[in-house]
């Protein structure tokens, strides 16, 4: 009787561990996701940099200091000499050309949000420059207009606010700007016939100026280095350029345009972050 109450026990004990397997293999245990890792945009980081700038009108705003209208110079410059098709026919320019240089920056990642500040210096070759000829039909008398407008180099100072998608920085940004700007003029008379003193004035002006700078930009991590394209306008404001007698014959005589300088610019931007490639674990 023993014996059978044992062997009954058994069976009983085999059934429901069959019956546990049979339940467990219906029901699978759910496993935890793993951890997905997602770029960190935090760090100091360096990089090069290189693009093209298309300028905005120079506009040329005409100042003159000719002491008893000396040689008809006011006259012809402000309303125009009969005979002449125009006066004041100083060119409008638009300055543009390649640039490149190098940046510095940091950036601090909060959620997907990104705050940061850069500085970066160019080498840029913005350049324009246009001689326009009126003439005198009647006494083939021509005069000689001329303007250049140029930017040699230019930096910004700028903080920028972003949002992160992973490995994808959108942002924009803005602040302060500076640059080296240059520019020439000359006035002339070239005799032909009669009414010609045979003018000859010329000038140069460069100076370093202060200004404002505003875009945007797009960035693509790569491990420790990314890769991005950047917009920025950079305005320096207006310089002026005086041409000065170059003959003696009016030496009290000052023929001054003053002009604007801002130019629009697209960038590749290539970055290497320091540290190791920053990444955060979530879920």
């Amino acid at each position: 009787m023993k014996n059978i109450l044992s062997l009954a026990a058994a069976i009983a004990a085999s059934g429901l561990c069959n019956a546990n397997a049979a339940d467990l293999a219906a029901h699978p245990v759910f496993k935890a996701p793993s951890l997905a890792a997602v770029y960190d945009w935090t760090g100091f980081y360096v990089g090069g940099n290189v693009g093209y700038g298309w300028g905005g009108n120079t506009d040329p705003r005409l100042s003159l200091v000719n002491p008893g209208d000396a040689g008809a110079i006011t006259t012809f410059l402000t309303t125009g000499l009969p005979g002449f098709a125009s006066g004041n026919a100083f060119p409008n320019l638009n300055p543009n050309g390649v640039f490149g240089g190098l940046q510095f920056g940091y950036d601090r990642q909060f959620g997907n949000w990104v705050l940061g500040a850069v500085t970066d210096i160019q080498a840029a070759d913005f350049h324009a420059g246009r001689l326009v000829t009126t003439s005198a039909a009647a006494t083939f008398v021509n005069v000689d207009e001329s303007l250049s407008a140029n930017i040699d180099w230019f930096g910004t100072l700028r903080g920028k606010l972003g949002y992160a998608v992973n490995d994808w920085l959108l942002y924009g940004t803005g602040g302060l700007a500076y640059g080296r700007t240059r520019a020439s003029i000359g006035f002339a008379c070239t005799p032909g016939g009669t009414g010609c003193t045979g003018i000859n004035m010329t000038g140069t002006a460069a100076e370093t100026r202060l200004g404002w700078s505003a875009g945007a930009g797009v960035s693509k991590a790569f491990g420790n280095w990314n890769i991005g394209l950047e917009y920025l306008h950079v305005d320096l404001g207006r310089s002026s350029v005086t041409a000065l007698d170059q003959v003696g014959l009016f030496p009290s005589t000052t023929i001054t345009q003053s002009q604007r300088f801002t130019v629009d610019t697209a960038r590749l931007t290539v970055n290497y972050k320091f540290g190791r490639a920053p990444d955060r674990a979530t879920y």
